[in-house]
């Protein structure tokens, strides 16, 4: 983008910036191969997940890492 273009844009009013912002955005290909019923699968995953974290449900991180080199360990000896 032009600094030229960037300055005039940056003194529009903060309602006219968001509204070009909206409409760039909407204008980016940003399609993935999700169908609806895949996608809210997807963001109920992560509100579980979420709500997990919140509640203190996770595994210490190095506990994770002791499981991932113990897999790793274990799949070389093969």
């Amino acid at each position: 983008m032009s600094p030229a273009l960037l300055k005039q844009l940056l003194m529009l009013g903060e309602r006219e910036r968001v509204e070009i912002a909206h409409a760039l955005l909407a204008s980016v290909d940003d399609k993935d191969d999700l169908s609806d019923a895949h996608r809210a699968k997807l963001h109920a995953a992560i509100e579980q997940s979420l709500a997990e974290i919140d509640a203190g449900q996770t595994v210490p991180w190095a506990d994770v890492i002791a499981s991932l080199r113990a897999k790793r360990v274990a799949r070389s000896v093969r």
